[in-house]
């Protein structure tokens, strides 16, 4: 199931499991096994995750970066998504979509980010630069 929501015009979409958004997104799939998954691109504040003050769930997340298991520095290169999980564990928030991810990486590491809603504010506010 997908849930979209808009906070203060700020859209982001649910995915309840990560099959769901694998689905959705086929070209920036979400890992399932933490093998593959240590291949992913993360932003995790410093190990201490990000406040969900999105759906306010009391949970803190992090963010990844898909697709993440293109190697080398060409992963960063391409354009793909930019979701919040629960340490690599649904539900699924997409913050951004068909954004470049070296971009993307940049602005969320510049502006270091504690909360999702900062994190997806950043993400939708800067001027894309490719």
């Amino acid at each position: 199931m997908i849930v979209v929501q808009w906070e203060n015009s700020l859209p982001f979409a649910v995915f309840e499991t990560i099959d769901d958004y694998n689905i959705a997104y086929p070209q920036a799939r979400m890992p399932y096994h933490g093998d593959v998954r240590g291949r992913s691109r993360s932003f995790t504040c410093a190990a201490s995750g990000l406040w969900d003050d999105l759906t306010v769930s009391g949970h803190k997340y992090i963010l990844d970066f898909l697709p993440g298991d293109v190697a080398g520095s060409r992963g960063l290169a391409c354009e793909g998504t930019v979701v919040a999980t629960r340490w690599g564990n649904p539900p699924v928030l997409l913050l951004a979509e068909r954004v470049p991810l070296r971009w993307a990486w940049e602005v969320i590491t510049k502006a270091w980010p504690t909360t999702l809603d900062s994190a997806a504010r950043v993400l939708h506010s800067t001027t894309r630069e490719r």
